[in-house]
């Protein structure tokens, strides 16, 4: 390996090295990610190596020796393929489709995302996933998302924020599923790069571009984490949030939970509206789940998945999920795509948040009539006992 790949690896290590090392950062250094970030939470280390993820799998005797996963459609695939090469000192494979690793640095975190894994954790080991399929529900040129009139009619009881209240959140996701995953080490990483995305300096992580098996940086790309919010329009009390995060174009649902009947269905239906309007191409929702089908999401293949990834990282790297204050949620739900005519100044290269005061005007009688037939599928109830992204 050579020293610039050492140099290279060694930016994404917990803050816990040498103080040499912190003092040993050069203007290439800090251009590649946010090697400056120090909030990482340590390896976990004394900490007991059988815990049980969500999804039940032992975290105790991963497996490196490059484990063969074999895919829906009958591919073989060794799994240590799948990761960038750049990461192998860092993490392995450990079995189907999970990942391990001792860091719980954001740095590593976001490198993980960038690359198209979903970081979710056992006691004492992070457990990156790559999903043999994910379920991805398409916003932008075009939109799949199916709305219910019943849902709709619900959202005018609620509304949404993003971003106010990460503590909030992250115990509103302990209280409905108990720890699950969401233990405190990637809860403390989330949380740093929670505090770099709201920093107006910073605008998120930024996450270094490597080709797969290079060990040269070409490019940085910044990651975001979010809280989303919804409320009691009434009382304004706190009636249901998640955890998600943005790679380029492509917004990931990670956690979430509802204290009110129908916070969790408005939420979806009003967050999908928002991603819209603010440029995402897609909506990650993780594993298969019949809600998220009925929200219209479709599976895609990992390597599909990660080819988008990767494309929209490059060039979607100003998309961001932004809401202005505490909005109703059914003016969110109730927005309508721009005529092409008014959308052409709105590019996907950072420009890509539309112009809200002309894309809220009444919606059009003939677009009203083409939506009622959407609007007769059954509505049913987020099942917030199963993890969204996961």
């Amino acid at each position: 390996m050579t020293v610039k790949a050492l140099h290279v690896i060694r930016n994404l290590l917990p803050s816990s090295t040498s103080a040499h090392t912190k003092r040993k950062k050069d203007a290439r250094g800090q251009g590649q990610g946010d090697a400056a970030m120090n909030g990482g939470s340590g390896h976990g280390n004394g900490t007991s190596s059988n815990g049980t993820s969500s999804n039940g799998a032992r975290s105790n005797g991963a497996s490196s020796n490059g484990e063969s996963n074999q895919t829906n459609n009958g591919e073989v695939v060794d799994a240590n393929t799948l990761l960038p090469r750049y990461l192998l000192p860092l993490v392995r494979h450990y079995h189907d489709d999970f990942f391990v690793s001792r860091s719980f640095d954001p740095r590593l975190v976001v490198q993980l995302m960038a690359e198209g894994f979903l970081p979710i954790a056992t006691q004492g080991y992070l457990l990156p996933k790559l999903h043999v399929e994910r379920c991805v529900l398409q916003l932008n040129p075009t939109s799949n998302l199916h709305i219910t009139k019943s849902t709709r009619k619900k959202s005018k009881r609620f509304l949404l924020s993003v971003n106010e209240c990460f503590d909030e959140v992250v115990a509103g996701c302990h209280r409905q599923h108990g720890t699950n995953w969401l233990y405190p080490p990637i809860v403390a990483a989330f949380r740093a790069i929670h505090q770099r995305t709201i920093d107006p300096n910073a605008g998120g992580v930024n996450a270094m571009l490597m080709a797969h098996d290079s060990l040269e940086p070409r490019d940085v790309t910044p990651v975001r984490l979010y809280t989303v919010e919804v409320w009691n329009a009434e009382t304004g009390a706190l009636a249901g949030g998640e955890l998600g995060y943005s790679v380029g174009g492509i917004y990931s649902s990670l956690t979430g939970f509802s204290n009110e009947d129908a916070a969790g269905s408005v939420q979806l239906l009003a967050l999908g509206k928002l991603l819209t309007q603010c440029g995402f191409e897609y909506w990650d929702l993780g594993m298969a789940l019949d809600y998220k089908t009925r929200l219209g999401a479709e599976l895609v293949r990992r390597t599909d998945f990660v080819g988008k990834v990767k494309q929209s990282r490059v060039e979607n790297k100003g998309v961001a999920l932004r809401c202005d204050g505490r909005r109703n949620a059914k003016e969110i739900v109730d927005w309508e795509r721009a005529a092409p005519a008014a959308a052409n100044g709105a590019t996907q290269n950072g420009n890509s948040h539309l112009n809200l005061e002309q894309n809220n005007a009444p919606q059009p009688a003939s677009k009203k009539k083409a939506k009622k037939k959407g609007s007769q599928q059954p509505n049913r109830k987020r099942p917030h006992g199963e993890e969204m992204g996961g």
